[in-house]
């Protein structure tokens, strides 16, 4: 993930997109290779400075861009429950499923 972000912010600054799979991406040789075309220096840290002070800290830090995905499984989109509700007409059961404002089994 350390050598994604790195690879992120060395694509912004050459204005290239870039998309490598988890398992079979780009090399690390060819990551390191991207980030110093992009001029981010050896170990591709960044000097960050205070806000308050505009001091640089004492450390470098790694800064990049990383995509990834939320997980959208929320306990409200989940929650369900009838006190009354429709019924099949040919079993005179309760439906079923969420979607179709059913009974639980």
């Amino acid at each position: 993930q350390v050598l994604e972000l790195h690879l992120g912010i060395a694509a912004k600054q050459l204005g290239v997109h870039v998309a490598t799979p988890v398992f079979d991406g780009a090399s690390e040789d060819d990551m390191w290779k991207m980030v110093r075309e992009a001029g981010l220096g050896k170990d591709g840290k960044t000097v960050l400075y205070d806000g308050r002070t505009g001091e640089p800290f004492h450390n470098r830090v790694s800064l990049g861009i990383m995509y990834y995905l939320k997980l959208t499984h929320m306990v409200d989109d989940k929650m369900h429950a009838r006190s009354i509700g429709p019924y099949s007409l040919a079993t005179q059961q309760p439906l079923g499923g969420k979607a179709q404002f059913g009974g639980q089994r």
